[in-house]
């Protein structure tokens, strides 16, 4: 991970299906039956809210340094994504056709790779931890974990934004945080890993790839609303136990009903 190896696919691959080996081995070793993992759909309902939440973070995020002038709404890119050219497009095209050509196409591509994590993270993590500690505890243990396993390669320079390590490793820490809060209670309340999959995967293609890539490059663009910005990570995690604090009191409210 720390080496030029590292932006390869293949190596990419590899490494992000690391969680997901380590927990298939741990499985075998106790003789625990692979349906613990929670391969069942479950409700469409958790899929879209796992679409959903990043790219509404992104909007508070994002558009809140667009509109505060600290960072500038630049479209240009969008609008010659690759994968507009791949659907038979010319390109610049319209900037909506970029964006759904990548939220569908880069989505797909990126599943296999995200599904390797999150056969560890959600699959196996998020549901032992939840049986012995409370929703903010395990948030907090599994974003800590999956940010930290990611820190090779922020030292190592492949992943990331360029911001300095003094920014992007607590910044991409918040941020991961407050993504895990989304995936404990999706994960928990539909006993599936699929929306932490689905969760992880708009993650990766909006929050990090599309809106990033709508934000003109600046010097310190990247120390605020890249993955790996502060600003970005403190929206993150706010955004997430706001979700987890509403969903409780929705829960003692059914109770007491």
């Amino acid at each position: 991970m720390f080496g030029s190896g590292g932006e390869s696919e293949l190596t990419v691959a590899v490494m992000m299906w690391v969680p997901g080996v380590a927990a298939l081995l741990t499985l075998a070793i106790g003789r625990i039956p692979l349906a613990e993992l929670g391969w069942r759909a479950g409700k469409l309902r958790n899929w879209a809210l796992a679409l959903a939440f990043p790219i509404l973070v992104s909007l508070i995020a994002y558009g809140s340094m667009w509109l505060s002038g600290a960072t500038e709404f630049y479209p240009d890119e969008v609008a010659n994504y690759r994968w507009i050219r791949m659907l038979g497009f010319q390109t610049p095209a319209p900037f909506y056709l970029g964006i759904l050509s990548k939220g569908i196409l880069a989505s797909l591509t990126a599943l296999p790779f995200v599904l390797g994590e999150e056969i560890g993270w959600s699959g196996f993590l998020v549901p032992r931890l939840g049986k012995i500690f409370s929703v903010p505890t395990t948030s907090i243990i599994v974003g800590l974990s999956w940010s930290i396993w990611h820190f090779p390669a922020i030292i190592g320079g492949f992943y990331g934004t360029g911001a300095p390590l003094w920014i992007a490793l607590p910044g991409f820490t918040l941020a991961l945080t407050g993504l895990s809060f989304f995936r404990t209670i999706l994960v928990s309340r539909s006993g599936s890993l699929w929306p932490g999959v689905i969760l992880h995967v708009s993650h990766n293609i909006f929050l990090m790839g599309m809106f990033y890539e709508m934000t003109r490059k600046s010097e310190y663009s990247s120390w605020l609303v890249s993955e790996s910005g502060l600003f970005l990570g403190a929206v993150y995690l706010a955004c997430g136990f706001l979700y987890h604090y509403v969903s409780r009191n929705k829960m003692a409210e059914k109770d007491q009903q």
